[in-house]
């Protein structure tokens, strides 16, 4: 009862320690709180947490060798995924001082607070209730995410129901993914083990001069997948190294939590490549732009043709692919069809064909930004353009 006690005031100021940034408060402070008050508010927490709770530290040392170097494999596999992408995507200049001095300011915003939140989040995981450690697990990842959270933008993510959307897929659920997983590697392998995950890709982010051109849906995934198949690959060794337990006793996050991981890391990647059976199509170029880019997924619906408006945007096949774009004008066929004339938002003319009511293929209601990017990737891969494929799909920025 003492240790999940302390657990839960450990929590208290942790939490507590992000209500500037949420009230705004810290921003009269201006980089001050980034590069002084934030670092010295981390290294509170962990003085508190060693001078106060070192005696309780419980030591899980049993499989810290086999997962450290399955851990390492994954941030190999991590860095070699990254930098393949960019070879792929291109590259693009680092918009961080990549000065000595700015490597050294930008490490010090960081790099306390991280190692901090590591030893915290070892402390947390090897003394709560061990009966409820799953969940116990799943309270720290969801804590700890919040802590990595740009409350700045706080207000931005809850406007709308596509920027709720946007902020779960793209922040939220990869970022208490990771957490997931850094907290079981700490539970088996300490606080360092956890660090060479958790540090290294930041690392990256300040030193190199270029970096990977890679879209924050990219990132999402990759940042799910990768910890979520080590965190598989890792439990499966640990359940066959330890003999002496029966199979039926494995420690895991159970079948119900099993399949909802794999529903997770399953629904972003479909998203982001167009499988949904609601008829998500990936946008390939910018005619629609501002209100549609490139890289969006827009959901389809079904509507008889008979009721389309002027002013929405609806789906059509030209040339054997699907074309989205606003319907300007309708006019009547010989027998009494539907013909829709339509243009990109972004296009300075009309569409050179007209739409055909056995084109229409439904409206647009809503999209989802950006996670259509890596079925973009995959297009290039295979030697598809989409873009060069439909005349009248063409943006123009003038």
């Amino acid at each position: 009862m003492k240790k999940n006690i302390n657990i839960i005031v450990l929590a208290i100021i942790i939490l507590s320690s992000i209500i500037f940034e949420v009230t705004k408060i810290s921003m009269i402070f201006g980089s001050s709180y980034t590069y002084i008050i934030k670092p010295l508010t981390w290294l509170f927490i962990g003085v508190a947490t060693f001078v106060f709770f070192k005696n309780g530290m419980i030591v899980n040392n049993k499989y810290k060798s086999e997962v450290n170097f399955i851990v390492l494999v994954t941030t190999m596999v991590y860095f070699l995924i990254y930098f393949v992408l960019g070879y792929i995507n291109g590259f693009a200049h680092n918009p961080y001082d990549t000065s000595l001095k700015g490597i050294v300011t930008n490490l010090w915003s960081f790099v306390p607070m991280l190692l901090i939140r590591e030893y915290v989040r070892y402390y947390m995981i090897n003394n709560c209730d061990q009966k409820r450690i799953l969940w116990w697990a799943l309270f720290i990842a969801l804590m700890f995410s919040l802590t990595e959270i740009n409350m700045y933008k706080i207000d931005s993510y809850f406007t709308d129901s596509l920027s709720i959307t946007a902020f779960f897929i793209e922040t939220l659920v990869p970022s208490v993914i990771v957490n997931l997983y850094l907290t079981y590697i700490s539970y088996f392998a300490g606080w360092k083990t956890t660090t060479i995950y958790a540090l290294l890709p930041q690392l990256c982010m300040f030193v190199f001069p270029i970096l990977p051109n890679v879209t924050w849906a990219t990132l999402s995934i990759l940042n799910s997948a990768i910890p979520f198949f080590s965190y598989l690959y890792c439990n499966y060794r640990i359940n066959q190294m330890d003999k002496t337990v029966n199979r039926k006793d494995y420690k895991t996050v159970g079948l119900k939590g099993w399949f909802a991981m794999v529903a997770i890391v399953g629904l972003m990647i479909c998203f982001g490549l167009g499988m949904f059976p609601i008829e998500p199509i990936v946008i390939a170029s910018d005619s629609m732009a501002p209100k549609i880019r490139k890289g969006d997924v827009v959901i389809v619906f079904d509507k008889d043709v008979r009721n389309v408006q002027v002013g929405e945007v609806i789906k059509y096949k030209m040339d054997g692919y699907y074309v989205i774009h606003r319907v300007k004008e309708i006019q009547e066929g010989v027998n009494g069809e539907k013909i829709f004339i339509t243009k990109g938002d972004n296009n300075n003319d009309i569409d050179l064909f007209p739409v055909e009511e056995k084109q229409f293929d439904g409206v647009i209601r809503m999209k989802i930004p950006f996670v259509g990017y890596p079925t973009l990737i995959l297009n290039k891969l295979l030697h598809t353009d989409v873009e060069d494929k439909v005349i009248v799909d063409k943006g123009n920025t003038n």
